[in-house]
């Protein structure tokens, strides 16, 4: 005690100190980190908008130079070449330009309204090729002019006519139709299977009249390797797409298409099935919520993605996507914040020796209070002392310990949780009082347990009974159930109270269904680990009972009490390991919703006439939730067993023995032939002679009665290991 008045007080009001510090300092840390964080993010935010006009720019002028060249050149071609485009040799010529002056151009070509058609294209190697379809010509007909890298013809080849009318295609519509120049959606290239877009412009004569087309094919692989060199943090990326989610340009271009697999056909990807898991999740969290800046996680990872359209004066509906690891940004802030954590526990080293100074002045007050705690911790609780103090925290303090104790004083008179909160937040102490209602009551009780625990360490005793508790008042507490007891390796449970609940019968017998599914799932863990498994009876009562706060006024407890209590009670009593039996006034609440066994027919002390029971097998239509049979695995005997039946009853075992046979058998339990007349939920003790010396005893209960009452179903009670070793030999000499 002297070392707790000199040293732990001081000790406490030390780490009050050092707490009180910690926390200003982490808040500082975490102010520091949160401040330079946001404005590392807005400079980030500012590099990812620069990086997008950096990405628009390149486009348009991508784009523009293109469609330039192409604006130029139908301005140029004389309404005169056009009407004999069939006999003007320039024309040839004048489609190779675009080629030899942009590497981007795939392809250049001329139509007319008549359907004729030139269009010059590279070819590998780095020459050309003319196609040109006549089909106004005399006869109709497709001819082919291959050039040289000197544009010198060293090839021609003549053909039948091609049914390809260039007045069907979506860039000659149009140019046509808009009277513009007209750019088309991107589309795999027929020739060289590769993406790209078409544009296309109308030729006018000087009146305005529409009389042909000059378009140009343009790859937009450059624009790929472009998004691939930019630079944005260490690891981000910028991607184009249209308004359909198609991917425009992808820095890794072999992802922007894809064969398809129901026609084998070369396509352009959609962003939602790009291969690249952080891009499509920040596409669908756009297309979600449709702002342009947001983040994102994504793989384990943080991201900031942003979405800008293009201005309203491009020419296509496009939008620049940027993706960056919020790490790019931040992560150099984390060396600062280990350079601030150290700065900040040398601060609170020197804080805490201030602190030790501090503690002294304030000491004896705080002894004080805590000699008061003292008292409240031994229950003493009538022994009160006003201790004054200067320092209002010390005044909050003593309110406190004064609160405590009221509180304290109505919890040593246990109640459930909803009347303690009620205790606790008007600070009044709890009184006595009750209520009649309608509850269901649930009683469960470990079979041979008593005797495991005699033979067994405290320590393991203590363990399976509470991690059986432990199951068993989690399901009751979810079917919205209440503890009332723990009787021993027994509890009692009651629902419809404290809270009234209309459906309190069928919520007990599916609290007592899923109660016996975890014992079994216990069972399988205690097996694993070598322990005993455990087996567990349930007997349920619905009826009128008195509940509330019940005691004393020195020890108040909420209670039930009723005749319904003591024949839920006894049903339990009738069970054996594995089984629940439910009362007549339960079942007529719960029928449809179980399936039952029954009924059968009991007599009880204390009870008038035969008791109705039903055995509960499962849930009704949930597979899930089915009891395994009370007695299963029985194995027919070559020959019946001879034993030796005693009658229990109470805590006597009859001295007259009877004459018996074992006709199945199994581990848990057998079919007993006798001419006794046995009743169900009997208690019996077999002596089997000839299997050990001295003869096995095993306990066990009548389960199930033939019509012919010459044959009754059994249940073994804790079977010792020298019993269970002897059945195990005969149940091996038995194949099924």
């Amino acid at each position: 005690m002297a070392s707790f008045k000199n040293r732990s007080l001081r000790i406490q009001i030390i780490t009050a100190f050092g707490s009180v510090l910690v926390i200003a300092l982490t808040s500082i840390i975490i102010y520091y980190y949160r401040t330079t964080s946001h404005i590392v993010l807005a400079s980030s935010q500012d590099l990812m908008d620069l990086a997008t006009a950096q990405v628009m720019t390149e486009t348009n002028n991508f784009l523009m130079q293109a469609s330039n060249m192409e604006k130029m050149s139908a301005r140029l071609a004389m309404p005169e070449m056009l009407r004999s485009l069939l006999n003007n040799d320039r024309l040839d010529q004048y489609t190779l330009e675009p080629l030899i002056s942009n590497s981007h151009i795939e392809m250049a070509y001329i139509a007319d309204g008549q359907g004729n058609f030139i269009f010059s294209k590279r070819e590998p190697g780095g020459t050309f090729s003319t196609k040109i379809i006549e089909r106004t010509g005399a006869p109709p007909q497709t001819r082919w002019l291959y050039w040289d890298h000197s544009l010198r013809v060293v090839k021609t080849e003549t053909r039948k006519l091609e049914s390809f009318d260039p007045r069907g295609r979506p860039w000659y519509l149009g140019a046509r139709d808009s009277q513009k120049t007209f750019w088309t959606d991107i589309y795999i290239f027929n020739t060289g299977q590769k993406p790209g877009i078409s544009c296309a412009t109308p030729i006018l004569d000087r009146d305005g009249k529409f009389l042909g087309v000059f378009g140009m094919d343009i790859g937009i692989d450059a624009l790929s390797a472009f998004l691939k060199n930019l630079k944005i943090g260490k690891q981000g990326l910028a991607f184009i797409f249209n308004d359909k989610g198609e991917v425009v340009a992808y820095p890794e271009a072999g992802h922007m298409v894809d064969w398809t697999e129901d026609d084998g056909i070369l396509r352009i990807v959609y962003l939602e099935n790009l291969d690249a898991a952080s891009v499509t999740a920040a596409y669908k969290e756009y297309q979600k919520n449709g702002e342009s800046r947001f983040s994102l996680a994504s793989g384990g990872q943080r991201y900031m993605a942003s979405f800008t359209p293009f201005p309203p004066a491009f020419e296509k509906p496009w939008k620049v996507g940027m993706l960056v690891p919020k790490d790019d940004f931040t992560g150099h802030l984390k060396q600062a914040n280990r350079v601030a954590l150290v700065f900040s526990l040398a601060i609170l080293g020197l804080a805490l020796l201030l602190a030790s100074r501090v503690a002294r002045s304030i000491s004896r007050p705080i002894l004080l209070l805590t000699r008061e705690a003292e008292k409240i911790k031994d229950f003493r609780l009538d022994e009160a002392r006003e201790i004054s103090s200067h320092i209002q925290e010390i005044q909050l303090l003593q309110e406190a310990v004064s609160r405590m104790r009221v509180s304290i004083k109505s919890f040593t008179r246990f109640a459930p949780q909803e009347i303690v909160r009620e205790v606790v937040v008007r600070g009044q102490e709890a009184m006595l009082g009750g209520e009649r209602r309608e509850v269901t009551l649930l009683f469960g009780d470990l079979r041979s347990f008593t005797g495991f625990s005699e033979k067994n360490s405290p320590e393991t005793v203590v363990h399976l009974l509470n991690a059986h508790f432990d199951a068993m008042v989690e399901i009751i507490n979810s079917h919205d159930g209440f503890v009332v007891d723990f009787l021993g390796d027994s509890l009692f449970a009651v629902f419809g109270a404290p809270l009234a609940d209309t459906g309190h019968a069928r919520k007990a017998v599916s609290c007592a269904v899923e109660m016996q599914l975890a014992r079994q799932r216990l069972n399988e863990q205690n097996e694993a680990q070598g322990l005993l498994s455990l087996e567990m009876g349930i007997g349920i009562n619905t009826g009128t009972c008195i509940v509330g706060n019940m005691g004393a006024v020195q020890r108040i407890k909420y209670g039930v009490v009723g005749s319904a209590v003591n024949l839920a009670s006894r049903l339990e009593s009738f069970t054996a390991g594995g089984q629940v039996l439910i009362s007549e006034s339960t079942y007529q609440a719960v029928a449809p919703h179980f399936e039952l066994a029954g009924p059968m027919e009991a007599y009880a002390k204390g009870v008038e006439g035969a008791l109705r029971l039903w055995e509960v097998r499962g849930v009704a239509q949930e597979k899930d939730k089915s009891l395994p049979p009370t007695v299963p695995g029985l194995i027919r005997l070559a020959a019946p067993l001879p034993v030796s039946v005693r009658l229990i009853t109470g805590k006597r075992v009859s001295p007259e023995p009877y004459e018996g046979g074992l006709v199945q058998l199994s581990s848990a339990g057998a079919e007993l032939e006798t001419e006794l007349p046995l009743e169900i939920f009997a208690a019996l003790q077999m002596e089997i002679p000839g299997l050990a010396e001295p003869a096995l005893l095993i306990d066990a209960k009548v389960v199930g009665v033939t019509e012919s009452r010459d044959y009754y179903i059994i249940k073994f009670s804790g079977l010792p290991g020298a019993a269970a070793a002897a059945l195990s030999r005969i149940l091996a000499e038995n194949p099924k």
